[in-house]
């Protein structure tokens, strides 16, 4: 896309790699703005696909998306300088991501070029002479009030290697800190497994094949103007819409269009747009097994379409495919119109798997079970799969390692006649069953995996007599608190030491239904029980299990983490 101006509205677009972007334009996050959200499976999955282009698409540009930036004329009084910077209306967890990374490419690399690259693409040295400003790529004045940890943990060189200090940060209640503290502890997890020539090709591409599309006009309304017609639900056509489109062009009979369409558009309000777009990625995924790459209308054209045979063909069969599996999506995720005979274990196992999984990837392989086997063997399979994902997050494996095992999954329903044949495959299913052990017998509260743990073990202690209520209020809380008071009886049952070393395992921990209060949560055993754990707990069946105890102390602890262990172990399958 070549740069284009219109005089008039004073909008700016083109297309920029990111080493231009981090050379030539300087970035403030408004007031007005959210805070930075980005989990670790966003930052992962980010870096899994710029080193899986680097790797196998090592010439073409990989599209990060949009920038909407308003554009702002500034002047350094003094120094009489005067320069351009943009408030960035769309684009700020992208931007900000790409400057956490810079900053850790800066501080794992030994290699002093790439170190002074990004520490060059992050932050402009002060030069009197020359009446140059010191200068941050990125300025955020958003709430959170991120300016101090910017420049702790992303100006200073060896800023992201503070580890204790980022652990501490990663817990305390600032969204944007915490969130920014555990991405840099991600990625220097991450960044721990690649020989320097992997970085080095890893940071060329990114720097070089990486691109953004920005926008850019002068007045805040024209700016907002476009950040509405990027994101809002009112874009002329979504992928959805060209889909359609393009399949009913497909269909010979007028009247048989007229009657797909009215039911595409029917499945399409009942399960609301997020959903609908999900299901159609989902269906992709089916029928591809492999992970999206590039918009979801382009890979059905060239990966679904193209292929020959047709792995689906446009038109009827393609609709056929929507609404089938449509149905079944209703069935299995919202627990609708299932058989009588479906039982409630599989039910509440699939709730457990919604609330407690990191992303939806174990949909495919159950959506294209159940359209194969049906019921058959179906609470075995669903068992298998949520072990198989799990044990593959609890052991650490990266976004795109257990994408390609669901994928795996799905090669093996495709294969197979019989589900007894699939539901015996070992290589399909098997995992690391001492790794996960190994990393459940650890302190849990500060993974993400703990809070499916915790779910998990709710379900192995349910009679199954009832289905799961909705855990969209769902807190971890502690039975010894992380913090006791000087004067709390805590202190007089348990050591410095135990309280350092028992804290966040499984033992101490439960669920409750409410939000966290720390004031509640610091108080001693009984008082506790009474005033905060009473009737936050009473569709918990493992946290109910804890208002039996009159005391809480070392033994009584280490005894029920022992058998919480062994609980999940055995489920695992040991």
């Amino acid at each position: 896309m070549g740069k284009s101006t219109i005089a008039k509205t004073k909008i700016d677009s083109d297309k920029v790699t990111i080493q231009q972007v981090f050379t030539n334009f300087w970035f403030k996050v408004p007031e007005y703005q959210r805070s930075y959200v980005w989990q670790e499976d966003n930052i992962t999955e980010l870096i899994d696909d710029i080193f899986y282009a680097a790797e196998h698409t090592p010439n073409s540009e990989y599209f990060l998306g949009s920038l909407v930036l308003q554009k702002r004329h500034s002047h350094d009084k003094g120094r009489e300088v005067s320069y351009t910077e943009y408030d960035l209306l769309d684009g700020q967890q992208r931007m900000t991501t790409i400057l956490m990374l810079m900053a850790v490419l800066r501080d794992v690399t030994s290699n002093k070029g790439l170190k002074e690259t990004c520490s060059k693409f992050i932050h402009q040295e002060e030069d009197e002479f020359r009446q140059i400003p010191e200068r941050i790529r990125i300025v955020y004045k958003i709430r959170d009030k991120v300016g101090d940890f910017i420049q702790d943990h992303i100006k200073e060189d060896g800023g992201t290697r503070k580890k204790k200090e980022l652990e501490i940060q990663s817990e305390i209640k600032n969204v944007s800190i915490s969130n920014m503290s555990k991405g840099l502890l991600s990625m220097h997890e991450y960044f721990g497994h690649l020989e320097e020539a992997e970085i080095f090709k890893l940071a060329k591409h990114l720097f070089n094949n990486v691109i953004v599309i920005y926008v850019a006009s002068e007045e805040l309304e024209d700016a907002f103007r476009l950040f509405t017609i990027l994101n809002s639900r009112g874009v002329p056509l979504t992928n959805a819409d060209i889909l359609k489109s393009l399949n009913l062009g497909a269909v010979p009979n007028e009247n048989d269009a007229i009657k797909i369409a009215e039911e595409w558009e029917e499945l399409e309000s009942t399960m609301g747009n997020e959903d609908f777009n999900r299901l159609l990625s989902f269906i992709r995924t089916i029928y591809i097994k492999d992970k999206a790459r590039e918009n979801i209308v382009k890979e059905f054209e060239d990966k679904i379409y193209s292929q020959k045979p047709p792995l689906l063909r446009r038109g009827k069969e393609t609709f056929d495919a929507v609404f089938s599996y449509g149905e079944i999506y209703k069935q299995l995720i919202y627990l609708e119109d299932l058989p009588a005979s479906v039982p409630n274990q599989f039910k509440n196992l699939a709730i457990v798997m919604w609330y407690g999984l990191p992303s939806n990837d174990w949909i495919p392989p159950l959506l294209a079970y159940y359209k194969k086997f049906q019921q058959e063997n179906l609470l075995e399979f669903t068992v298998k799969l949520s072990n198989k994902f799990s044990a593959d997050w609890i052991c650490q494996l990266g976004p795109s390692s257990r994408i390609n095992n669901m994928a795996n999954v799905l090669k093996g329903i495709e294969k197979v006649k019989s589900s007894k044949i699939l539901l015996s495959n070992e290589t399909i299913f098997g995992f690391s069953i001492s790794q996960v052990k190994q990393n459940i017998n650890e302190e849990i509260y500060r993974k993400r995996y703990g809070k499916y743990i915790l779910l998990l073990l709710e379900y192995l202690l349910h009679d199954h007599t009832t289905v799961f209520p909705d855990f969209a209020k769902l807190s971890v809380e502690h039975i010894l608190p992380q913090n006791p008071t000087a004067t709390s009886k805590w202190n007089t049952s348990f050591t410095s030491l135990e309280k350092a070393q028992y804290v966040h395992k499984l033992g101490n921990l439960l669920l409750i239904s409410r939000s966290k209060n720390s004031s509640l949560s610091r108080k001693d055993f009984i008082e506790k029980k009474k005033t905060y754990f009473t009737g936050s707990v009473s569709v918990f069946p493992n946290s109910l299990r804890v208002m039996q105890y009159n005391d809480w102390n070392p033994t009584l602890l280490l005894d029920r983490h022992k058998e919480l262990v062994k609980k999940v172990i055995n489920h695992y399958g040991l």
